[in-house]
Protein backbone atom coordinates (compact mmCIF):
# COMPACT_ATOMS: atom_id res chain seq x y z
CA UNK A 1 0.00 0.00 0.00
CA UNK A 2 0.96 3.59 -0.46
CA UNK A 3 3.15 4.99 2.35
CA UNK A 4 0.70 7.88 2.78
CA UNK A 5 -1.95 5.36 3.83
CA UNK A 6 0.21 4.04 6.63
CA UNK A 7 1.09 7.55 7.79
CA UNK A 8 -2.59 8.46 7.93
CA UNK A 9 -3.52 5.29 9.77
CA UNK A 10 -0.72 5.86 12.27
CA UNK A 11 -1.90 9.43 12.87
CA UNK A 12 -5.45 8.21 13.50
CA UNK A 13 -4.23 5.61 15.99
CA UNK A 14 -2.13 8.20 17.82
CA UNK A 15 -5.11 10.56 18.04
CA UNK A 16 -7.30 7.73 19.31
CA UNK A 17 -4.82 6.77 22.02
CA UNK A 18 -4.37 10.39 23.09
CA UNK A 19 -8.10 10.89 23.20
CA UNK A 20 -8.59 7.86 25.38
CA UNK A 21 -5.80 8.90 27.71
CA UNK A 22 -6.94 12.48 28.05
CA UNK A 23 -10.53 11.41 28.53
CA UNK A 24 -9.63 9.11 31.39
CA UNK A 25 -7.40 11.79 32.89
CA UNK A 26 -10.20 14.33 32.58
CA UNK A 27 -12.64 12.01 34.31
CA UNK A 28 -10.06 11.37 37.02
CA UNK A 29 -9.74 15.11 37.55
CA UNK A 30 -13.50 15.41 37.76
CA UNK A 31 -13.59 12.61 40.36
CA UNK A 32 -10.83 14.22 42.38
CA UNK A 33 -12.62 17.55 42.12
CA UNK A 34 -15.73 16.00 43.61
CA UNK A 35 -13.66 14.87 46.60
CA UNK A 36 -11.86 18.17 47.13
CA UNK A 37 -14.38 20.61 48.62
CA UNK A 38 -13.28 21.69 52.07
CA UNK A 39 -16.31 20.23 53.75
CA UNK A 40 -16.22 16.88 51.89
CA UNK A 41 -15.68 13.87 54.15
CA UNK A 42 -12.52 11.79 53.81
CA UNK A 43 -12.73 8.38 52.17
CA UNK A 44 -11.52 7.07 55.54
CA UNK A 45 -13.90 7.20 58.50
CA UNK A 46 -12.95 9.54 61.33
CA UNK A 47 -14.88 9.18 64.58
CA UNK A 48 -14.67 12.92 65.25
CA UNK A 49 -15.42 14.10 61.71
CA UNK A 50 -18.61 16.12 61.87
CA UNK A 51 -18.01 18.23 58.77
CA UNK A 52 -20.82 18.32 56.25
CA UNK A 53 -20.86 19.29 52.58
CA UNK A 54 -21.89 22.79 53.55
CA UNK A 55 -20.96 24.19 56.96
CA UNK A 56 -23.98 26.50 56.89
CA UNK A 57 -26.23 23.43 57.11
CA UNK A 58 -24.40 21.92 60.08
CA UNK A 59 -26.42 21.61 63.29
CA UNK A 60 -25.36 20.28 66.66
CA UNK A 61 -26.49 16.76 67.54
CA UNK A 62 -25.53 15.85 71.09
CA UNK A 63 -25.48 12.11 70.42
CA UNK A 64 -22.96 12.65 67.63
CA UNK A 65 -21.09 15.75 68.76
CA UNK A 66 -21.11 16.07 72.56
CA UNK A 67 -17.79 14.22 72.98
CA UNK A 68 -16.13 15.78 69.94
CA UNK A 69 -13.21 17.95 71.05
CA UNK A 70 -12.41 18.96 67.46
CA UNK A 71 -15.36 21.14 66.46
CA UNK A 72 -14.32 24.07 64.30
CA UNK A 73 -14.75 27.64 65.50
CA UNK A 74 -17.85 27.95 63.33
CA UNK A 75 -19.30 24.75 64.74
CA UNK A 76 -18.52 25.86 68.29
CA UNK A 77 -20.38 29.11 67.70
CA UNK A 78 -23.34 27.27 66.18
CA UNK A 79 -23.48 24.63 68.91
CA UNK A 80 -22.81 26.82 71.96
CA UNK A 81 -23.83 30.40 71.15
CA UNK A 82 -24.49 31.33 74.79
CA UNK A 83 -21.41 29.72 76.34
CA UNK A 84 -18.97 32.62 76.33
CA UNK A 85 -20.54 35.23 78.61
CA UNK A 86 -17.74 35.09 81.20
CA UNK A 87 -15.04 35.42 78.55
CA UNK A 88 -16.73 38.49 77.08
CA UNK A 89 -17.25 39.96 80.56
CA UNK A 90 -13.58 39.60 81.50
CA UNK A 91 -12.45 40.97 78.13
CA UNK A 92 -14.69 44.00 78.62
CA UNK A 93 -13.25 44.58 82.10
CA UNK A 94 -9.65 44.46 80.84
CA UNK A 95 -10.35 46.50 77.71
CA UNK A 96 -9.96 49.70 79.75
CA UNK A 97 -7.04 48.46 81.86
CA UNK A 98 -3.43 47.72 81.09
CA UNK A 99 -2.18 44.16 81.11
CA UNK A 100 1.58 43.98 81.63
CA UNK A 101 4.15 41.29 82.28
CA UNK A 102 3.52 41.87 85.99
CA UNK A 103 -0.12 40.94 85.47
CA UNK A 104 0.99 37.37 84.74
CA UNK A 105 2.77 36.80 88.04
CA UNK A 106 1.89 33.69 90.03
CA UNK A 107 1.50 35.97 92.97
CA UNK A 108 1.78 35.41 96.70
CA UNK A 109 -1.17 34.12 98.72
CA UNK A 110 -2.29 31.53 96.18
CA UNK A 111 -1.12 28.10 97.27
CA UNK A 112 -1.48 26.33 93.95
CA UNK A 113 -1.27 27.34 90.33
CA UNK A 114 0.70 27.46 87.11
CA UNK A 115 2.19 30.08 84.86
CA UNK A 116 2.04 28.60 81.37
CA UNK A 117 2.71 29.69 77.82
CA UNK A 118 1.81 28.78 74.28
CA UNK A 119 4.86 28.84 72.03
CA UNK A 120 4.62 27.87 68.37
CA UNK A 121 1.42 26.02 69.16
CA UNK A 122 2.96 24.02 72.00
CA UNK A 123 1.92 24.15 75.65
CA UNK A 124 4.84 24.92 77.97
CA UNK A 125 5.22 25.36 81.73
CA UNK A 126 7.00 28.41 83.15
CA UNK A 127 6.32 28.09 86.88
CA UNK A 128 4.26 26.02 89.30
CA UNK A 129 3.13 26.30 92.89
CA UNK A 130 1.48 23.61 95.02
CA UNK A 131 2.82 20.51 93.28
CA UNK A 132 3.91 19.00 96.61
CA UNK A 133 0.28 18.48 97.60
CA UNK A 134 -1.55 15.61 95.94
CA UNK A 135 -4.93 17.30 95.55
CA UNK A 136 -3.40 20.42 94.01
CA UNK A 137 -1.09 18.37 91.81
CA UNK A 138 -4.06 16.43 90.44
CA UNK A 139 -5.97 19.63 89.74
CA UNK A 140 -3.00 21.22 87.99
CA UNK A 141 -2.45 18.20 85.77
CA UNK A 142 -6.17 17.97 84.97
CA UNK A 143 -6.32 21.61 83.84
CA UNK A 144 -3.16 21.30 81.75
CA UNK A 145 -4.57 18.19 80.08
CA UNK A 146 -7.77 20.08 79.22
CA UNK A 147 -5.79 22.85 77.56
CA UNK A 148 -3.53 20.44 75.71
CA UNK A 149 -6.47 18.38 74.43
CA UNK A 150 -8.34 21.46 73.24
CA UNK A 151 -5.28 22.65 71.29
CA UNK A 152 -4.21 19.33 69.81
CA UNK A 153 -7.75 18.48 68.64
CA UNK A 154 -7.69 21.32 66.10
CA UNK A 155 -3.97 21.76 65.43
CA UNK A 156 -4.32 20.74 61.77
CA UNK A 157 -6.78 23.57 61.06
CA UNK A 158 -6.17 26.21 63.73
CA UNK A 159 -2.99 27.65 65.19
CA UNK A 160 -2.73 29.80 68.28
CA UNK A 161 -0.43 32.76 68.63
CA UNK A 162 2.21 32.79 71.35
CA UNK A 163 0.86 33.94 74.69
CA UNK A 164 1.40 33.52 78.41
CA UNK A 165 -1.17 33.14 81.18
CA UNK A 166 -1.55 32.15 84.83
CA UNK A 167 -4.17 29.98 86.49
CA UNK A 168 -4.82 29.01 90.11
CA UNK A 169 -6.41 25.74 91.18
CA UNK A 170 -7.39 26.41 94.78
CA UNK A 171 -11.09 26.94 95.40
CA UNK A 172 -10.74 30.69 94.89
CA UNK A 173 -8.11 33.22 93.83
CA UNK A 174 -6.51 35.65 96.26
CA UNK A 175 -5.39 39.14 95.31
CA UNK A 176 -2.84 41.07 97.41
CA UNK A 177 -4.36 44.05 99.17
CA UNK A 178 -3.22 47.60 98.59
CA UNK A 179 -1.27 46.50 95.54
CA UNK A 180 -0.96 48.70 92.48
CA UNK A 181 -0.34 45.78 90.11
CA UNK A 182 -3.10 44.93 87.66
CA UNK A 183 -3.16 41.19 88.24
CA UNK A 184 -5.02 38.81 85.94
CA UNK A 185 -5.63 35.14 86.59
CA UNK A 186 -7.68 32.20 85.33
CA UNK A 187 -9.72 30.55 88.08
CA UNK A 188 -12.51 28.01 88.57
CA UNK A 189 -14.81 30.52 90.27
CA UNK A 190 -15.21 34.13 91.28
CA UNK A 191 -17.27 35.83 93.98
CA UNK A 192 -19.90 38.04 92.37
CA UNK A 193 -19.93 40.29 95.45
CA UNK A 194 -16.20 41.09 95.38
CA UNK A 195 -15.09 43.93 93.13
CA UNK A 196 -11.58 42.50 92.91
CA UNK A 197 -12.96 39.32 91.33
CA UNK A 198 -14.10 41.26 88.29
CA UNK A 199 -10.51 40.81 87.11
CA UNK A 200 -10.83 37.01 87.09
CA UNK A 201 -11.07 34.98 83.89
CA UNK A 202 -13.15 31.87 84.52
CA UNK A 203 -12.01 28.50 83.20
CA UNK A 204 -13.61 25.01 83.31
CA UNK A 205 -12.79 23.24 86.56
CA UNK A 206 -10.69 20.10 86.96
CA UNK A 207 -13.70 17.75 86.91
CA UNK A 208 -14.14 18.38 83.19
CA UNK A 209 -11.03 16.24 82.72
CA UNK A 210 -11.62 13.60 85.41
CA UNK A 211 -12.42 13.22 89.07
CA UNK A 212 -10.24 10.80 90.99
CA UNK A 213 -9.92 8.27 92.43
CA UNK A 214 -12.85 6.21 91.17
CA UNK A 215 -15.26 8.36 89.21
CA UNK A 216 -13.30 8.37 85.98
CA UNK A 217 -13.21 10.65 82.97
CA UNK A 218 -15.97 13.23 82.65
CA UNK A 219 -17.49 11.56 79.57
CA UNK A 220 -17.67 8.34 81.60
CA UNK A 221 -19.41 10.16 84.43
CA UNK A 222 -22.00 11.49 82.02
CA UNK A 223 -22.53 8.00 80.58
CA UNK A 224 -23.08 6.52 84.05
CA UNK A 225 -25.53 9.28 84.90
CA UNK A 226 -27.51 8.48 81.74
CA UNK A 227 -27.99 4.92 82.97
CA UNK A 228 -30.35 6.34 85.62
CA UNK A 229 -32.45 8.31 83.14
CA UNK A 230 -36.17 7.91 83.80
CA UNK A 231 -39.33 9.94 84.09
CA UNK A 232 -39.41 12.06 87.23
CA UNK A 233 -42.44 10.11 88.47
CA UNK A 234 -40.41 6.89 88.25
CA UNK A 235 -37.48 8.19 90.30
CA UNK A 236 -37.26 8.08 94.08
CA UNK A 237 -39.50 10.92 95.24
CA UNK A 238 -37.02 12.55 97.58
CA UNK A 239 -34.35 15.25 97.69
CA UNK A 240 -30.82 13.90 98.11
CA UNK A 241 -27.67 15.47 99.57
CA UNK A 242 -24.43 14.16 101.04
CA UNK A 243 -21.57 16.27 102.27
CA UNK A 244 -19.70 17.77 105.19
CA UNK A 245 -21.02 20.78 107.04
CA UNK A 246 -17.76 22.42 108.03
CA UNK A 247 -16.89 23.83 104.59
CA UNK A 248 -19.88 26.20 104.77
CA UNK A 249 -21.87 25.75 108.01
CA UNK A 250 -24.11 28.74 107.23
CA UNK A 251 -25.50 27.19 104.05
CA UNK A 252 -25.09 23.48 104.71
CA UNK A 253 -26.25 23.71 108.29
CA UNK A 254 -29.37 25.51 107.09
CA UNK A 255 -30.10 22.69 104.63
CA UNK A 256 -29.68 20.05 107.34
CA UNK A 257 -32.01 21.96 109.66
CA UNK A 258 -34.64 22.56 106.98
CA UNK A 259 -34.81 18.88 106.05
CA UNK A 260 -34.91 17.29 109.50
CA UNK A 261 -37.84 14.87 109.77
CA UNK A 262 -39.20 15.72 106.33
CA UNK A 263 -40.56 12.71 104.40
CA UNK A 264 -39.15 14.11 101.16
CA UNK A 265 -35.57 14.38 102.45
CA UNK A 266 -32.60 12.04 102.15
CA UNK A 267 -30.19 14.70 103.41
CA UNK A 268 -27.28 13.57 105.55
CA UNK A 269 -24.04 15.03 106.81
CA UNK A 270 -20.98 12.83 106.48
CA UNK A 271 -17.98 12.24 108.69
CA UNK A 272 -14.57 11.49 107.25
CA UNK A 273 -13.77 7.79 107.29
CA UNK A 274 -17.37 6.70 107.93
CA UNK A 275 -18.78 5.02 104.83
CA UNK A 276 -22.24 4.05 106.13
CA UNK A 277 -23.83 7.02 104.36
CA UNK A 278 -21.66 6.64 101.28
CA UNK A 279 -23.38 7.58 98.02
CA UNK A 280 -21.60 7.91 94.67
CA UNK A 281 -22.34 10.89 92.49
CA UNK A 282 -24.05 8.86 89.78
CA UNK A 283 -26.27 7.23 92.43
CA UNK A 284 -27.63 10.69 93.18
CA UNK A 285 -29.36 10.39 89.80
CA UNK A 286 -31.78 7.81 91.25
CA UNK A 287 -33.54 10.65 93.04
CA UNK A 288 -36.11 13.01 91.55
CA UNK A 289 -34.51 16.04 93.27
CA UNK A 290 -30.82 16.87 93.77
CA UNK A 291 -29.66 19.88 95.78
CA UNK A 292 -26.48 21.91 95.40
CA UNK A 293 -24.71 23.73 98.23
CA UNK A 294 -21.73 26.06 98.08
CA UNK A 295 -18.62 24.99 99.98
CA UNK A 296 -15.50 27.06 100.61
CA UNK A 297 -16.48 28.84 97.41
CA UNK A 298 -18.34 27.39 94.44
CA UNK A 299 -19.16 23.71 94.57
CA UNK A 300 -18.18 21.58 91.60
CA UNK A 301 -20.78 19.05 92.71
CA UNK A 302 -23.28 21.05 90.66
CA UNK A 303 -21.54 20.02 87.44
CA UNK A 304 -22.03 16.39 88.43
CA UNK A 305 -25.63 16.87 89.57
CA UNK A 306 -26.47 18.44 86.22
CA UNK A 307 -25.39 15.17 84.60
CA UNK A 308 -28.54 13.65 86.08
CA UNK A 309 -31.94 14.11 84.49
CA UNK A 310 -33.28 15.05 87.92
CA UNK A 311 -34.65 18.37 89.17
CA UNK A 312 -31.80 20.60 90.42
CA UNK A 313 -32.57 22.60 93.58
CA UNK A 314 -30.17 25.52 94.01
CA UNK A 315 -29.92 28.21 96.68
CA UNK A 316 -28.95 31.85 96.03
CA UNK A 317 -25.23 31.70 95.26
CA UNK A 318 -22.36 34.10 95.96
CA UNK A 319 -20.01 32.32 93.56
CA UNK A 320 -20.20 31.75 89.84
CA UNK A 321 -18.45 29.36 87.46
CA UNK A 322 -17.90 29.57 83.72
CA UNK A 323 -21.40 28.31 82.79
CA UNK A 324 -23.56 29.50 85.72
CA UNK A 325 -25.03 32.36 83.69
CA UNK A 326 -27.06 29.67 81.90
CA UNK A 327 -28.91 28.75 85.10
CA UNK A 328 -32.47 30.04 84.78
CA UNK A 329 -34.63 30.00 87.92
CA UNK A 330 -37.92 28.18 87.45
CA UNK A 331 -36.84 27.06 83.97
CA UNK A 332 -33.92 24.67 84.46
CA UNK A 333 -33.71 24.59 88.25
CA UNK A 334 -35.84 25.16 91.36
CA UNK A 335 -34.65 28.23 93.28
CA UNK A 336 -34.60 28.38 97.08
CA UNK A 337 -33.39 30.96 99.58
CA UNK A 338 -29.84 30.76 100.85
CA UNK A 339 -31.17 29.80 104.30
CA UNK A 340 -33.50 27.17 102.76
CA UNK A 341 -36.46 28.71 104.57
CA UNK A 342 -38.70 28.05 101.56
CA UNK A 343 -37.40 24.55 100.79
CA UNK A 344 -40.34 22.74 102.37
CA UNK A 345 -42.82 24.84 100.37
CA UNK A 346 -40.96 24.27 97.10
CA UNK A 347 -40.69 20.52 97.65
CA UNK A 348 -44.37 20.18 98.44
CA UNK A 349 -45.30 22.06 95.28
CA UNK A 350 -43.05 20.18 92.86
CA UNK A 351 -43.86 16.78 94.37
CA UNK A 352 -47.53 17.57 93.79
CA UNK A 353 -46.89 18.83 90.24
CA UNK A 354 -44.86 16.19 88.39
CA UNK A 355 -45.46 17.82 85.01
CA UNK A 356 -43.74 21.00 86.21
CA UNK A 357 -40.94 18.92 87.70
CA UNK A 358 -40.49 17.02 84.44
CA UNK A 359 -40.35 20.26 82.47
CA UNK A 360 -37.52 21.58 84.67
CA UNK A 361 -35.66 18.27 84.54
CA UNK A 362 -35.89 18.17 80.74
CA UNK A 363 -34.67 21.75 80.44
CA UNK A 364 -31.71 21.10 82.76
CA UNK A 365 -30.70 17.97 80.86
CA UNK A 366 -30.90 19.50 77.39
CA UNK A 367 -29.21 22.74 78.44
CA UNK A 368 -26.32 21.29 80.40
CA UNK A 369 -25.53 17.58 80.02
CA UNK A 370 -26.44 17.44 76.35
CA UNK A 371 -24.92 20.78 75.42
CA UNK A 372 -23.20 23.37 77.61
CA UNK A 373 -21.36 21.07 80.04
CA UNK A 374 -20.44 18.50 77.40
CA UNK A 375 -16.78 17.69 76.65
CA UNK A 376 -17.23 19.39 73.27
CA UNK A 377 -18.36 22.62 74.94
CA UNK A 378 -15.43 22.49 77.36
CA UNK A 379 -12.94 22.30 74.49
CA UNK A 380 -14.69 25.10 72.59
CA UNK A 381 -14.63 27.27 75.72
CA UNK A 382 -10.90 26.77 76.23
CA UNK A 383 -10.06 27.74 72.67
CA UNK A 384 -12.25 30.85 72.80
CA UNK A 385 -10.76 31.78 76.19
CA UNK A 386 -7.19 31.51 74.88
CA UNK A 387 -7.95 33.41 71.68
CA UNK A 388 -9.69 36.23 73.54
CA UNK A 389 -6.99 36.40 76.21
CA UNK A 390 -4.30 36.53 73.54
CA UNK A 391 -6.02 39.46 71.83
CA UNK A 392 -5.41 41.73 74.84
CA UNK A 393 -2.56 40.05 76.75
CA UNK A 394 0.98 41.46 76.76
CA UNK A 395 3.41 39.98 74.26
CA UNK A 396 5.19 37.16 76.11
CA UNK A 397 8.88 37.39 76.76
CA UNK A 398 11.28 34.51 76.36
CA UNK A 399 10.78 33.19 79.86
CA UNK A 400 12.53 29.85 80.53
CA UNK A 401 10.03 27.00 80.30
CA UNK A 402 9.71 23.27 79.71
CA UNK A 403 7.32 21.34 77.51
CA UNK A 404 4.06 20.01 78.88
CA UNK A 405 5.17 16.49 77.98
CA UNK A 406 8.41 16.75 79.97
CA UNK A 407 6.54 18.28 82.88
CA UNK A 408 4.16 15.29 82.99
CA UNK A 409 7.00 12.79 82.97
CA UNK A 410 8.86 14.62 85.73
CA UNK A 411 5.70 14.78 87.83
CA UNK A 412 4.90 11.09 87.30
CA UNK A 413 8.44 10.06 88.28
CA UNK A 414 8.53 12.24 91.37
CA UNK A 415 11.17 14.51 89.90
CA UNK A 416 11.41 18.24 90.20
CA UNK A 417 11.23 20.00 86.87
CA UNK A 418 12.90 23.35 86.21
CA UNK A 419 9.45 24.91 86.34
CA UNK A 420 8.92 23.55 89.85
CA UNK A 421 12.37 24.72 90.90
CA UNK A 422 11.38 28.22 89.85
CA UNK A 423 8.26 28.03 91.99
CA UNK A 424 7.95 28.90 95.63
CA UNK A 425 6.61 25.89 97.48
CA UNK A 426 5.10 25.74 100.94
CA UNK A 427 6.31 23.09 103.36
CA UNK A 428 3.35 20.77 104.00
CA UNK A 429 4.61 20.06 107.51
CA UNK A 430 4.19 23.63 108.64
CA UNK A 431 0.73 25.06 109.21
CA UNK A 432 0.82 28.67 108.09
CA UNK A 433 4.54 28.26 107.57
CA UNK A 434 6.83 30.75 105.99
CA UNK A 435 7.38 30.34 102.29
CA UNK A 436 10.29 28.02 101.70
CA UNK A 437 12.30 26.70 98.77
CA UNK A 438 13.25 29.89 96.94
CA UNK A 439 14.17 29.89 93.28
CA UNK A 440 17.70 28.75 94.07
CA UNK A 441 16.57 25.53 95.74
CA UNK A 442 18.31 22.44 94.41
CA UNK A 443 15.54 19.88 94.38
CA UNK A 444 11.91 19.81 95.42
CA UNK A 445 10.48 16.31 95.68
CA UNK A 446 6.91 15.95 94.51
CA UNK A 447 5.42 15.06 97.86
CA UNK A 448 2.47 12.82 98.48
CA UNK A 449 -0.33 14.21 100.59
CA UNK A 450 -2.24 12.24 103.17
CA UNK A 451 -4.46 9.75 101.39
CA UNK A 452 -7.15 7.24 102.31
CA UNK A 453 -9.60 10.00 103.11
CA UNK A 454 -11.56 9.87 99.88
CA UNK A 455 -15.32 10.03 99.78
CA UNK A 456 -17.63 9.62 96.85
CA UNK A 457 -19.93 12.38 98.02
CA UNK A 458 -17.77 14.95 98.52
CA UNK A 459 -15.47 17.55 99.72
CA UNK A 460 -11.85 17.79 100.65
CA UNK A 461 -10.94 16.87 104.22
CA UNK A 462 -9.58 19.62 106.49
CA UNK A 463 -5.87 18.80 106.09
CA UNK A 464 -3.85 17.69 103.09
CA UNK A 465 -6.47 15.30 101.75
CA UNK A 466 -7.07 14.32 98.18
CA UNK A 467 -10.03 16.02 96.58
CA UNK A 468 -13.13 14.57 95.07
CA UNK A 469 -15.64 17.39 94.80
CA UNK A 470 -15.45 20.70 96.61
Amino acid sequence: MHPAFWKGLTALLVLYVLGQHLGVYDRALQYQHRLRPTEQKSLHYHAHDTQLANISTWTYDWKRDSNNHALTSEQCDAAFPDLYFEIDRAASYWATRELTAQSLELYEGNEAGVRARLEEGQLRIVQTRGMWRQDFRQRIIAVLHQIHRALVAVESVERFQDTEFTFVVDDFPLFPRNDSRQLAVFSFARNVKLESHEAVWLMPDFNFWAAVPSTGAFAEMQARARSYDARIEDKEQRLVWRGVEWTNPEVRGALLNASVGRPWADVKSMTWGVTAEFLSLDEHCRYAFVVNTEGRSWSSRLTHLLNCDSVPVIHDMDWTAHYYHLLDAGINYVPVHRDFSDLDKQMEYYLAHPISSQRISDAARTTFRERYTSPAAEACYWRRLLRTWNSIAPWPGRTPSISFEEFLLDSAQGKTSPAQKRSTERDPDEDGAKLRYPISAKSLPVRTAITNVETMSGERSPRNASWFVQ
